[in-house]
Parts: C-alpha cells; structure tokens; sequence
C-alpha cells in the first residue's frame, strides 16, 4: 500500500513525465499484489475525487498528463492524505494497532516523543516514536504486550519468590528475557528483536514455526512462519534511545520509512530514488534538517505539495 501511495503522489506531480508513466506501468504489472493496492487506492480515491472522466479509472486519469491541471493534481493528493490517514482503508490489517488501543494503552508516546517508564519492580522501558505497550504483571508473569512501535527494555531482578519470568509479547512471539537488555520493534507483519545483554528465547505464536535464542549482539525478524536466521544487531535497533537514526548502507527507500516515524503527516521517497545508499547519522529531533542533509548530498529534492505532505523526488 504505501508504494501504491508513493507511485499515487509521483503520477500526481507536475513534474510527472512518460519515463514515469513507464516505471509505473513495470511497477504495476509485475506483482498481482502491486495490483490490488492500487486498485484499494484507486477504490478508496473514488469516494473523494470528482474529476471528469465518466467511469474511467482513476489511473488512467492520471496516466493522462496533459488533461490533467495543477489544481486536480492538488486535490489528489489531498485525497491520497486522506488515504494514509486511514480513511475507509479496509487493509489497516491485525499487524497494526488501530489508533484507539495505543491511546488506551498503560504508556504510549506521541509522533516524535520518546518516553522512559521505570516499572514496579526497577525494570526501565524506553519507548520510541508513536509507540504504546500494556503492562501486566501477575503473581506468576510479569509481562508487556507490544501493542505498537518499539521499546528498549532493561529487565531488573524479580523481588518476589519464587522469580516471575518477564516477556514481551508481539503478534508474532513470546519474547522471554533471560536477565537482559533488548529491543522490540512491531512492524507490519513482523517484529524486529535485538539484544544488547544477556539473551532472549524467542516462543513463537503459532504451533511449529521457528523459535530459538538470541544472545547478546545478534537479532532477528520474526514472522508468522517465526525466527529468520540471526544476525550482528545493528546499532539503529538502540541509537533511538539517544535521539538519533543511523544509516549503515541503508536505502534511502527504507530510511525515508525509518523518519517517517518521527514526524505527522506523510513522508515519501519516488520509487526511482529509493534504492540510493546512504551512511549518517540523523537527530530525529528535526526531521527537516534530516531531510535538508539528503538533499545536500544526494541527487534528490525535498517537494511539500501541501502542508503534512513531503516527497522526496529526482533532482
């Protein structure tokens, strides 16, 4: 959905030109699932456009560069604002909170706010950007459900006897500390572990998928089909704690995902730029100035359209 979004934003440009129309004709033929995206957005679009055109798809509408003026380029965008907030959006799916149960959650943090909780028993939690957990704890468990985001735990020794185990629960796993430090990130479809001290036994959800441990400078994506292979935990998984987002070799495609995060409204990256590499590293205090250093050094453009809507494009 969100390169059918981006694909949605670059085809409304003025600057929109065939080499465009082609990348996005190979874009949307090449995967059935690139298809039904962009038919969820064509679909959801038709509530709020009203441009001229009968029955024709709203694609083939944008396709058509030379009908299309600068003010029906700005309503679509708007329309695709709507979109992203989540407006009709059928596929908001099971791997994403919906925004109730973060606001109801025992701690959460806003856009761009990073929050440390010390608990009951002296365990500290960091949680990052838009980020929301409940914590549970019992006379046998003592337990945090990630309902969204990510957090940086540090477990402290159970006072009680005997010992509760502590564990962090995703969609996807049982997190189960062995006397550590961690971090857990919930992402669509999948949740991202790292582990700085000691070791985490990964307890998948389902009935035979993938569990394991991981011990102190590995992590590791869980999926429903459970743990993908370990590797050397990165140093973006923890920067976060200090207000900073590191770039190792990282696509900027990903990155613009990354500090999306940390700021409202939407931030994207045109599919033509997406697989540029970059190294840094970034304040997510200031998103601008993240995005302003990109521009200095790399062959793109910040465009905003329109407030809470920021592209990055070809320069």
């Amino acid at each position: 959905m969100r390169q059918a979004a981006e694909w949605y934003a670059v085809l409304g440009a003025a600057s929109v030109d065939s080499a465009d129309r082609q990348r996005w004709r190979q874009w949307h033929d090449a995967d059935p699932a690139h298809q039904q995206a962009w038919r969820q957005v064509e679909a959801i679009s038709g509530k709020f456009l009203n441009l001229p055109g009968g029955n024709k798809p709203m694609a083939h509408r944008l396709l058509d560069a030379a009908a299309a003026s600068q003010a029906r380029r700005r309503q679509a965008l708007k329309t695709l604002t709507l979109l992203l907030c989540g407006v009709g959006l059928g596929s908001w799916g099971a791997s994403r909170a919906l925004p109730w149960r973060q606001w109801a959650a025992t701690h959460h943090t806003a856009p761009g706010e990073r929050r440390q909780v010390r608990l009951a028993d002296d365990t500290v939690v960091w949680l990052n950007t838009d980020s929301a957990i409940d914590v549970d704890y019992g006379p046998d468990l003592r337990r945090i459900q990630l309902v969204a985001g990510e957090i940086l735990v540090v477990t402290a020794p159970d006072r009680q006897s005997p010992a509760r185990p502590f564990v962090v629960d995703t969609l996807q796993a049982r997190l189960r500390a062995l006397g550590t430090r961690y971090s857990v990130y919930q992402q669509d479809g999948a949740s991202m572990v790292a582990v700085f001290e000691g070791a985490v036994r990964i307890e998948p959800a389902l009935p035979g998928a993938v569990g394991g441990v991981l011990r102190a400078g590995e992590q590791a994506r869980i999926t429903a089909t459970g743990a993908a292979p370990a590797e050397a935990a990165t140093l973006a998984r923890r920067s976060w704690t200090d207000g900073l987002l590191v770039a190792e070799n990282m696509r900027l495609g990903d990155f613009v995902a990354e500090l999306s995060r940390y700021r409202r409204g939407y931030l994207g990256c045109a599919p033509a730029i997406a697989d540029l590499r970059i190294v840094g590293t970034y304040s997510t205090a200031d998103t601008r100035q993240a995005l302003a250093a990109l521009e200095a050094t790399l062959p793109v453009r910040v465009r905003e359209p329109m407030p809470w809507w920021t592209v990055l494009e070809p320069r």
